[in-house]
């Protein structure tokens, strides 16, 4: 039968391409993405970028775990943090004192080194050279970085030079390229001491991320004596697994997890991970993107399938009429399934191979993964891709294979295209499976009452779209009636014929609507709840900033203490309150969870931010000890357990409880001194609150002079004062283009393949409808109202799979509104219209080209001809 299945393909290839391009366009959709997803999976390199040439790396704490149960359930969740966390102070000098000599010279060196510079020790046996790594904030305006280190660490990785030498005097720097500056040049550094002069020694060009240096004791100053790493190098004879040996004889027992002994591929760990945020969201992104095409590809390929299958009933009633038994025409539908499944899906993988490399291209130019993010070829990802195609596409011909089976001869021959039962068992058990499925989802949904509830929304609008998909038969009859009414009594009998192909032929009319269900569908419902989302964080946020102004960085930097305090000298500032965002992590479920931490000084603070405290005071969150928390978890004046964004684990007394809101989801309040040694070291936004009588000073300063004089301090600082209500504007319209980035990303090839589905439905449909065009044109229809008839039917495929999606919009968008509800002032349904809007004409346009090109090739031939065409 197999054999007879290859004849059959081999005959009948021309109709037979449609199902071959939906399974191979479904596969290498599915390959691109999987691989693609793999490939992030994968995370950093493999080796270290920084630590490259030192042997051994003594490095803090880079990961926070949480343990669980006892004994044999004994489980433990750990978590890798974007910093290491500080070394403690004396660590340096145990380590200096295990290495150095015992003359005075040595020691007199290493004591330098406890100071967080570098030096080269020796044992009687081999010298072991040791470099304490330190890093601080500092940017240059055209240069690359956002750190400082001390010149002799620059020696742990590789590096070229492009012009000029190593730093000699305080006041020089030495910048990574590509830069335009060149040595000599005077630039201006923004430090956490504030701007600064410094005179550029050299540039040299790396591997390493890059970084500006400096001679080690302004570095040591700059970082607040905070040493990042203690890099050890063997001399000759000496063996790395006994230097790590006596690395970790120098760390203390009351060091325990806070310090870690690193050599080969693991020195990596002790190296900041800047990354590690855009690896999470790509992660994240990817992992609804392959879901996303996975559905699409089983809904387009088993969907596409089943209708080719159907399509061919009266092919079917030939071969019982001659003696074939339904058996044997279930077993050749199966065997050219096989067959083809097996060419278009080797063909797919292939291709998705080809794609994956310039879709991760495309993902790091727009900033959602590393810059140097590829997609490697993996080849369990294409096989299970290709695995998945096929059994999608035996499974679409086997349910139309079994009906087509038990169809009687004389039935199948029949010339009428009426479909005598358009619901079958199949299509009701799967429809009422899918609304089952969709029903807890949204239930949840509206009840989650977190930014959570979005996640929700893409499952449930794929559940909505099989389930409308299904029951399709039930609502193209009074929809195509519904649609028809105003125009069949004006519009002649084109109208009427349309509208009647439509109904009686309804089976066909549900498949050839379902890619547009399935296009429009996903996209507006994933549109609207991420739009919603927005809408609903810019109104709390808008209600939320009471301040009259904000002093907002520019370029990656910040602004530091010494500019903030200039900002609150200013004559007319009555308040400038600077805050700054760091990750901390939660113990929750058993598992460390990654939560947002603002650092902000509580005196004051409510004079520029409206927070729903429910109990305490904000004034409270002074000194290094106190915290903020949203209500539910913590209670006024318990003791909050959390690590800090570099590993450091604090216990902090909960001073205020405030009510949770969607801008302050998962989100700690900590106090101002605290991030010292462990956050960043400059404020990402300053909130200004201006004295509100017009004459705010004795000498007579207004308002006006009160804004002059902010702006003027904070450009200095490398900032820029905006009105709150533009600052707010341009957070939405950044937050709008991240959202627009990562939808496009998400669907954007997805609907190209949909896209391509309506196109190629809608071809086989009509190619398959040669005798009807043949049976109306001898009837007495001229080809322009054969045309006009096809057009018709297309425009009401499209708008019968726009009216299914709206449903699947509505439901899901109520889902998502109720979710908010509780945790903004308001929370306005947004629906994109500009982009729904352009996707439906692209479909409508599709499906209308898509109809009348095989059409009007058709009805080139003579009716007596195209009656006579082969099926």
């Amino acid at each position: 039968m197999l054999s007879l299945a290859w004849h059959t393909v081999r005959a009948r290839f021309s109709s037979l391409v449609g199902t071959f391009v939906a399974l191979g366009l479904g596969v290498a959709l599915l390959a691109a993405m999987a691989l693609t997803l793999v490939s992030t999976l994968g995370g950093p390199g493999t080796g270290p970028r920084w630590y490259v040439t030192p042997d051994v790396v003594v490095a803090g704490a880079t990961t926070v775990s949480v343990t669980t149960g006892s004994g044999d359930d004994r489980e433990t969740e750990t978590v890798r943090t974007q910093r290491s966390r500080g070394l403690p102070a004396d660590l340096v000098d145990r380590l200096s004192a295990m290495f150095s000599s015992a003359t005075a010279a040595t020691t007199a060196t290493a004591a330098t080194t406890a100071t967080a510079a570098t030096t080269a020790t020796a044992t009687a046996a081999s010298p072991v050279r040791m470099v304490a790594d330190a890093a601080a904030y500092a940017v240059v305006a055209g240069a690359p970085g956002d750190t400082v280190h001390p010149w002799s660490a620059a020696g742990l990785h590789n590096y070229t030079w492009v012009a000029g030498a190593a730093p000699r005097t305080e006041g020089e720097v030495v910048l990574s390229g590509p830069t335009a500056h060149r040595p000599g040049d005077q630039v201006t550094v923004l430090t956490a001491r504030g701007a600064e002069t410094f005179t550029v020694s050299g540039v040299l060009r790396t591997s390493a991320p890059a970084a500006l240096y400096m001679v080690d004791r302004v570095v040591t100053d700059l970082a607040g004596g905070r040493i990042e790493a203690v890099a050890l190098t063997a001399g000759p004879g000496e063996s790395v697994p006994t230097l790590a040996d006596q690395a970790r004889a120098a760390v203390g027992v009351g060091d325990g997890d806070a310090v870690q002994v690193l050599r080969g591929n693991s020195r990596a760990r002790a190296e900041p991970d800047p990354d590690a945020d855009r690896r999470e969201t790509a992660i994240a992104l990817l992992s609804a993107t392959t879901g996303l095409a996975a559905f699409v590809s089983i809904f387009v390929v088993s969907g596409t399938f089943t209708y080719a299958v159907d399509a061919r009933r009266r092919e079917f009633g030939l071969l019982r009429a001659a003696g074939t038994t339904p058996r044997q025409v279930f077993r050749l539908v199966l065997g050219e399934a096989l067959v083809v499944g097996v060419l278009a899906a080797a063909v797919g993988g292939a291709l998705g191979a080809m794609l994956a490399p310039r879709f991760a291209r495309w993902l790091a130019g727009t900033g959602f993964t590393p810059s140097d993010f590829t997609a490697r070829f993996v080849f369990w990802p294409v096989a299970a891709a290709f695995g998945v195609g096929l059994v999608v596409a035996l499974l679409g011909a086997w349910l139309a294979a079994r009906r087509a089976g038990r169809v009687a001869p004389i039935a199948a021959l029949r010339e009428a295209a009426v479909d005598p039962r358009p619901m079958t068992l199949a299509r009701v058990v799967v429809g009422l499976a899918a609304l089952g499925g969709c029903v807890p989802m949204l239930v949840a949904m509206s009840a989650v009452h977190s930014s959570d509830a979005i996640a929700l929304v893409l499952l449930s609008a794929m559940l909505l779209v099989v389930a409308c998909a299904m029951f399709a038969p039930l609502v193209v009859p009074p929809v195509v009636r519904l649609l028809t009414a105003p125009l069949a009594a004006s519009s002649g009998g084109v109208v009427l014929l349309a509208r009647h192909s439509a109904v009686t032929a309804v089976r066909r009319t549900a498949a050839t609507a379902a890619p547009v269900l399935v296009t429009v569908g996903i996209a507006s419902a994933t549109l609207t709840g991420f739009g919603t989302l927005q809408a609903a964080t810019q109104s709390a946020a808008h209600d939320r900033i009471t301040a009259d102004a904000v002093a907002v960085p520019g370029g990656g930097a910040g602004l530091a203490d010494p500019t903030v305090a200039r900002l609150r000298a200013v004559p007319g500032v009555a308040a400038a309150i600077p805050v700054t965002e760091d990750p901390v992590y939660v113990s929750a479920g058993g598992e460390p969870e990654e939560w947002t931490g603002r650092y902000a000084t509580g005196a004051d603070l409510a004079t520029v931010l409206d927070l729903p405290v429910v109990d305490g005071n904000l004034a409270d969150l002074t000194g290094t000890a106190t915290i903020a928390v949203p209500a539910g978890r913590w209670k006024l004046g318990d003791t909050a357990e959390i690590w800090l964004g570099d590993a450091t684990p604090v216990r902090l007394r909960v001073v205020a409880v405030f009510d949770r809101q969607l801008d302050l989801d998962e989100t700690v309040l900590l106090p101002w001194d605290l991030r010292r040694g462990h956050a960043s070291q400059v404020a990402d936004t300053v909130y200004l609150r201006f004295a509100a009588d017009s004459v705010v000073t004795a000498g007579g300063a207004t308002v006006g002079a009160a804004r002059a004089g902010a702006a003027a301090i904070a450009s200095a600082g490398g900032a820029t004062v905006v009105e709150t209500d533009d600052y707010l504007s341009a957070a939405g319209e950044q937050e709008a283009r991240t959202n627009r980035q990562g939808a496009i990303a998400m669907l954007g090839m997805a609907l190209v393949y949909t896209g391509i589905a309506i196109a190629n439905t809608l071809v086989m449909a009509t190619r398959d409808r040669a005798r009807e065009f043949a049976t109306v044109r001898l009837a007495g229809a001229t080809r322009r109202q054969v045309l006009g008839l096809v057009g018709i039917e297309a425009v009401l495929v499209t708008c019968v799979g726009v009216l299914l999606a709206a449903v699947v919009t509505a439901v899901t968008a109520a889902g998502a509104r109720h979710g908010l509800a509780d945790l903004a002032p308001s929370v306005p349904v947004a629906v994109p219209w500009l982009p729904l809007g352009a996707i439906i004409l692209a479909c409508l346009a599709t499906a209308v080209l898509a109809s009348l090109v095989p059409a009007a090739l058709l009805l080139r031939r003579p009716p007596a001809e195209l009656a006579g065409v082969r099926e």
